[in-house]
């Protein structure tokens, strides 16, 4: 079923996208002309929303805190407009936004303090469970799986992973990344020499931005592996939890477990894709892949949250023997 159109997701893609421009146009020609009608559309495009969440909180269909980081954008907008104004209205302004600011620092350190005492087994979930008081739902869950995926890269890179997998079926000790990951340092040299030359007459903000991604890249992979080797697959209390670092889980109660098998050979990748189409992929590329065939639908749930329902899932595995020998235990 299709979802219904939303008109807030129409102004918050004009919004970002006029944000976008009026950034370029600031880094590269602070005295624009069109910034300050940019940053008028920007405020038109945002007061309508701050107005609507502002009705929906009254409704009691959000939180009153899912005003506050729109309301701090919007007065500090106003405050550029108004930067010529008297004395006064600029104090107000100053006050109002520094009044919000506050406010949302107060509200997120205790949001953050409620989340801590919750039995969650995964940080992700705590660390969402704290933003969506001030961000929607997918957004919030976003921000927290980019902050535990940086968060076990510099653990792992600091010597905190060294230690031996935790007990289930892992899937990181023949995955493909864990040859790649030794031979990234030796690579970062040569990256850092090439786009040098390639961007020698580019904007300085703009060559930095380049080698931060690239940074950020490199960053990404190794927390991808460490939340690989930290989240094996697991048969426990009659379900089988299966996890591809922090990018995909899905829980799936073995006895809807009708099949587990190897895949089949394919005459070429066609055939192959084919035979995958739309089905839910966990598996780190370079180790062996097991096809379960379910007898009720189940959801992944990846970056953004649960995904279509399914009754075929791709897993891989280190040992397939293993996980298929425990798995027909746990059917008996």
């Amino acid at each position: 079923m299709a979802r219904p159109f939303r008109p807030s997701a129409l102004l918050w893609g004009a919004f970002l996208a006029a944000g976008a421009v009026a950034l370029a146009l600031r880094l590269r020609a602070p005295g624009h002309r069109a910034l300050p009608w940019l940053t008028a559309s920007l405020l038109i495009l945002l007061a309508p929303r701050v107005a609507a969440l502002i009705h929906d909180w009254r409704r009691g269909r959000v939180p009153g805190t899912r005003v506050l980081l729109p309301a701090v954008i919007l007065a500090e907008g106003l405050g550029l407009v108004v930067a010529d104004a008297s004395r006064l209205t600029v104090q107000l302004r100053l006050g109002t936004a520094l009044a919000l600011e506050v406010l949302l620092l107060i509200l997120a350190v205790r949001a953050w303090r409620s989340t801590r005492t919750r039995s969650s087994a995964w940080p992700e979930d705590r660390i969402a469970a704290a933003f969506e008081a001030f961000v929607p739902p997918r957004a919030a869950r976003l921000m927290a799986l980019e902050l535990v995926m940086l968060g076990s890269a510099v653990r792992f890179l600091s010597g905190g992973f060294r230690e031996a997998a935790p007990e289930g079926f892992t899937h990181h000790r023949e995955a493909a990344l864990r040859a790649i990951l030794p031979a990234v340092p030796l690579m970062i040299p040569g990256d850092f020499l090439l786009m040098k030359a390639v961007s020698s007459g580019w904007s300085p903000w703009l060559r930095w931005t380049l080698h931060g991604t690239t940074v950020y890249a490199v960053l990404w992979l190794v927390g991808l592996y460490a939340t690989l080797k930290a989240r094996p697959h697991r048969i426990r209390e009659g379900s089988l939890e299966l996890h591809l670092g922090l990018v995909k889980s899905a829980t799936v109660p073995v006895d809807h477990i009708l099949s587990a098998s190897p895949l089949p050979e394919f005459e070429d990748d066609w055939a192959r894709h084919a035979h995958m189409k739309g089905v839910p992929s966990l598996v780190a590329k370079g180790n062996a892949v097991l096809e379960l065939k379910l007898s009720e639908p189940i959801r992944v749930t990846g970056l953004l949250g649960p995904g279509r329902p399914t009754q075929r899932l791709a897993v891989s595995v280190d040992d397939p023997a293993a996980f298929l020998a425990a798995l027909g235990q746990s059917c008996a």
